[in-house]
């Protein structure tokens, strides 16, 4: 089967979230039973902030000391191709997430998030975790801006699903809300 993946462009104004989604990959996209969508509330109600049972925490964020190397490979059919290069590791001293999931972290630009581009993530189990890094697959300057989420795994499978909302529903991995809250951040790299 061949997942639905599919990018999202995020644009917060005050407490708006507008959503733009393309779908690549879609030949066979069907969701299983138990990962039904729920709905997102509407964008013009959105906000960011934590919840009573899912949070994280922005207050005493490190950047982890020195430089964290990393390899990407990919096959296309027969050929073969690596990369290497620096990357940045930022450490968040705790994240409380009801069920699990992933912490994830897309870049600001122009002032606004860019939901197109994941630049980290993090899986986490159910509860309380601290002391949770996360790898940004390039560096990043002290004050640069990010925006920090969090997403269920809704089919269980520890694979990030990259999502989207649309026509207000919120399809797997969702994004993770609190009525109107959606958990997030907007955070400078220290």
């Amino acid at each position: 089967m061949i997942r639905l993946i599919a990018a999202t462009a995020m644009a917060f104004s005050g407490t708006a979230c507008a959503s733009e989604t393309t779908a690549v990959n879609s030949a066979s996209a069907t969701q299983s039973p138990e990962a039904s969508p729920e709905p997102a509330p509407s964008a013009s109600r959105i906000t960011l902030g934590n919840g009573e049972q899912n949070s994280i925490q922005i207050e005493g964020l490190k950047r982890v000391s020195g430089v964290t190397p990393f390899s990407f490979i990919r096959a296309d059919d027969k050929e073969m191709s690596s990369f290497r290069g620096d990357s940045t590791a930022l450490t968040f001293s705790e994240v409380v997430i009801a069920k699990p999931g992933f912490i994830v972290l897309h870049p600001v630009i122009d002032g606004r998030p860019n939901g197109d581009m994941v630049s980290g993530f993090t899986y986490l189990e159910a509860g309380k975790n601290e002391d949770v890094t996360v790898r940004i697959d390039h560096p990043a300057d002290t004050g640069e801006k990010f925006l920090v989420m969090l997403h269920t795994d809704v089919d269980q499978d520890r694979v990030l699903d990259f999502v989207f909302v649309e026509d207000g529903i919120n399809v797997e991995d969702t994004a993770v809300f609190e009525g109107t809250t959606m958990v997030a951040h907007i955070f400078a790299v220290p």
